[in-house]
């Protein structure tokens, strides 16, 4: 189980930010062949399935709750071919489906974050990724201070790239491109997610000024449609442009602390021709902090807070605060415990003339117990509250939502 909540960065940044950690993910899988249980020539497997079971109290997230017993059978594969002596090809898909006992009209298929290729090329001091990546999310829940999220809204996000790691050592330079498509899977829903398609660019160097302190300036922007910028449909927000420019620095202050602070100023220009909308450029400080720390044996931790502006969100532009914790213990022989804690609050950029702006709280925590059974399953125990508050009427809920996961790996 995964505590809702997710942190977006502003577009450029976020998408930078996730092709790091999927770059971090192929390099722990390529490794170690024996994270994979099955060679096939050249090319490494490794397949799983899972099957959770999930209790949640408020599926459509009202005021009015109304509750349902959730099915989730899901199979998971993964490949890995050293293609060369240096370049490597990647592939990862994990599908599933969730099957609502009571409200069957909101059961349907996902497809988990992770999913999709990754090709990487090593040109020189250059190394060159080229990659695919696509989810379907169900939880509306994650899309903070959206209205009409009184059901879940199934969309489809694919995002297709590249990027380009220059590293001589002292000097590190990152540069990116993604074509980022949004598409509503739930057709003729009151709430209904526009579909969108953004561009996006960025660029980041840096310098060693210690082997352990790296300091650097970034840069991005993005431009983003979407399908329906007319209307009276108050979810729609207008086509957009926005960039970032600003200065990061990474250190390793010792070898069981890392931190990182981005900060810099941002600016968010929608399309003035939107007449059912009252419009203004936001702009801006945007920071973001975040640190890992191994205090002990018995407990590590992940921290973040920032500030940011984020103009995918449900067809929502937001501009908010976030804080997240995520402490990991390691009290019992064999179990893996989590509680992570989250805090986020803002508002829409934007408005219609007649409802005044969206401005929302969220608040949430969780609690992840996990242990292996045999060598080859697993299980997990989770429980996850969530509450949303809003100054408009329809948007505050609280949502409690209890699974257990049972995960088979051949």
């Amino acid at each position: 189980m995964t505590l809702a909540g997710t942190v977006h960065g502003q577009e450029a940044l976020r998408i930078s930010m996730a092709g790091d950690l999927a770059a971090a993910s192929r390099q722990q899988a390529a490794s170690s062949l024996g994270y994979y249980n099955l060679l096939v020539g050249p090319t490494a497997w490794r397949f799983s399935s899972g099957l959770g079971l999930e209790f949640n109290d408020n599926v459509r997230l009202q005021q009015n709750a109304q509750s349902d017993l959730i099915f989730k059978p899901s199979v998971d594969a993964d490949l890995h071919w050293p293609v060369t002596q240096k370049n490597s090809l990647d592939v990862s898909l994990g599908v599933g489906y969730s099957e609502y006992v009571q409200h069957q009209d909101l059961s349907q298929f996902f497809i988990t974050p992770g999913s999709g290729l990754s090709f990487d090329v090593f040109v020189g001091d250059f190394k060159i990724n080229l990659h695919d990546r696509i989810t379907i999310s169900e939880n509306a829940y994650e899309n903070t201070g959206a209205s009409g999220n009184n059901q879940n809204l199934e969309s489809l996000e694919n995002t297709l790239g590249t990027s380009a790691l220059w590293d001589l050592n002292q000097v590190v330079a990152n540069f990116g491109y993604d074509h980022v498509n949004y598409v509503s899977l739930t057709q003729g829903a009151s709430g209904q997610q526009p579909d969108s398609a953004s561009e996006n660019i960025y660029a980041n160097g840096g310098v060693r000024v210690r082997p352990e302190l790296l300091l650097g300036l970034e840069a991005g922007g993005t431009v983003i449609t979407y399908s329906q910028t007319s209307v009276s449909n108050s979810l729609v927000s207008p086509n957009a442009v926005q960039w970032n420019a600003g200065a990061f620095g990474s250190a390793k202050i010792s070898d069981y602390l890392d931190v990182r602070l981005d900060a810099g100023y941002m600016v968010y220009t929608p399309d003035s021709t939107a007449t059912n909308l009252v419009l203004q450029d936001e702009s801006g400080i945007y920071f973001s902090f975040s640190l890992s720390h191994r205090v002990n044996r018995w407990l590590n931790y992940t921290l973040s807070a920032g500030r940011t502006t984020d103009m995918s969100a449900y067809g929502q532009a937001q501009s908010y605060y976030f804080a997240r914790l995520t402490p990991n213990w390691n009290l019992f022989n064999k179990y893996s415990i989590s509680t992570p804690v989250f805090w986020q609050q803002g508002t829409r950029v934007y408005n219609t003339t007649a409802g005044g702006n969206a401005d929302y709280q969220q608040i949430g925590l969780g609690l992840n117990v996990g242990r292996s059974l045999t060598k080859k399953l697993s299980a997990s125990i989770g429980y996850q509250f969530v509450q949303e508050t809003s100054n408009l009427a329809g948007l505050a809920y609280t949502v409690n939502i209890v699974d257990l996961n049972l995960s088979y790996q051949f």
